[in-house]
């Protein structure tokens, strides 16, 4: 569990563990690809309508089923968000409905690895 291991080096960046263990489920390389790509922040149903389409691979979420879109949503915010904000990766205001990045990733390449 990410309770057991350190959230930052001593440059305030994330340690290779957490780092690794953010980036190993693909619903959250798409979500972090589409908060860089979009320059954060986004409402979450926008950011789950954006990983459905790449998960997808479609043009448009359009083309993914609601209740497809919905389960990624739900998975987002039960899931996958709390991990990415307890590591302080991702901030989340409920009351804005807003995801924000708080690392810069553009050096991870997220687009390679999608």
């Amino acid at each position: 569990m990410l309770d057991d291991i350190s959230h930052d080096d001593e440059d305030g960046q994330l340690t290779n563990d957490v780092l690794f263990n953010i980036l190993s489920h693909e619903r959250r390389r798409f979500a972090l690809y589409c908060l860089e790509r979009y320059q954060t922040p986004m409402a979450l149903a926008d950011l789950a309508d954006e990983v459905a389409r790449l998960e997808y691979d479609v043009d448009t979420f359009l083309q993914v089923s609601g209740e497809d879109v919905k389960e990624i949503y739900l998975d987002l915010y039960h899931s996958h968000i709390p991990k990415m904000v307890e590591v302080n990766v991702l901030e989340y205001s409920q009351e804005k409905d807003s995801v924000y990045l708080n690392y810069e990733l553009s050096d991870l390449r997220l687009e390679e690895l999608i």
